[in-house]
């Protein structure tokens, strides 16, 4: 295989990887409505399921770097779209208790992705990282802004039943991460195994000392909570403010589409910048001042609108910072 073609390859694998790291969540906040009576269950352990993402990070994150030193890369990174495309599968099957236990296997899955995403950019595309890590920030939006369009649409079909069109609109992305399967594997095949030599004075006590490590990983996981429930109860608060149903939907997509140009540029400018704290003051600022104005306004579309995009654009910004932020400090390979 040629240098040209591995890499080709590469960039499908971060496409195809970027494109199920979040779509298997969002599909299911955008119908939590039917859902939740499908399950029986009320809004509080409804809310569980977006939180279920966030758990499996915090317990797994840790071990990720310490699995992918052992067998590689690119291989856990393998190993991880198997383990989600086993909970998709599953999560076919719609009954309370799978639908919990099959959403915490897919959100393994999805943090070993999390965690090793930028790591494979800056081993691959060190020259770009900025570009690329804004690259693939987006087709992770874009990919989730379109799982949760069409998760209704799919549900409405009733193609063979209740369940089963229910199952399909969560669960559809088990096409994509079939071929992530393949993907990586080629991926695997082709790369080559490499043995890391630690530093002896990293390793779990070392990071778990380290300021910086905390600060990224409090970012990673304050910016994800704000992201999940938004895109979970977005809509039924926007209803609750005064907002029709199809106003809501509009506003939810508006929240999702207005991320793109500061998901882009965010990474690129973090590249570019020395003093990189006025990208994350200028974020909180962001954050702060549209969850104020959400407070407060009561439907009033226009002005609703404009804190929406203010606070989808500190959104994409405090996500696409923090991935560049994970691949700017990993080792390279």
């Amino acid at each position: 295989m040629t240098k040209q073609t591995n890499k080709v390859i590469i960039l499908l694998g971060i496409i195809f990887l970027g494109m199920i790291l979040r779509t298997p969540i969002t599909s299911v906040g955008a119908i939590i409505g039917p859902l939740k009576n499908l399950l029986e269950i009320n809004n509080t352990v409804a809310g569980l399921i977006t939180t279920i993402p966030l758990i499996a990070f915090a317990i797994f994150s840790p071990l990720v770097a310490k699995i992918s030193n052992k067998i590689g890369l690119e291989k856990t990174i393998f190993l991880a779209t198997i383990v989600a495309s086993i909970g998709l599968l599953l999560r076919f099957y719609i009954n309370t208790s799978v639908f919990f236990v099959t959403t915490f296997i897919i959100g393994v899955g999805i943090t070993v992705g999390n965690v090793l995403l930028p790591g494979l950019t800056k081993k691959y595309f060190p020259e770009n990282l900025g570009v690329m890590t804004g690259f693939y920030a987006v087709i992770m939006n874009v990919s989730a802004s379109v799982a949760a369009g069409i998760s209704y649409p799919i549900l409405n079909t009733n193609i063979g039943g209740e369940k089963f069109s229910t199952g399909l609109a969560v669960n559809i992305w088990l096409i994509i991460s079939v071929l992530n399967i393949v993907i990586y594997a080629i991926i695997t095949k082709n790369s080559k195994s490499e043995r890391i030599v630690k530093d002896k004075k990293t390793g779990v006590t070392g990071y778990l000392k380290s300021l910086k490590m905390w600060s990224v990983m409090l970012s990673m996981g304050l910016q994800s909570a704000l992201f999940y429930c938004s895109v979970s109860w977005f809509a039924e608060i926007m209803i609750s403010k005064g907002f029709t149903p199809s106003e809501a939907g509009l506003l939810l997509s508006i929240s999702q589409f207005a991320q793109f140009p500061s998901t882009f540029l965010v990474p690129v400018l973090a590249e570019k910048i020395k003093n990189k704290l006025i990208i994350p003051i200028f974020i909180t600022l962001g954050y702060v001042a549209s969850l104020i104005g959400m407070v407060y306004i009561q439907g009033n579309f226009a002005l609703m609108t404009i804190y929406i995009v203010l606070f989808a654009l500190a959104g994409g910004g405090s996500f696409s910072y923090v991935m560049y932020l994970f691949s700017a400090k990993s080792k390279n390979e």
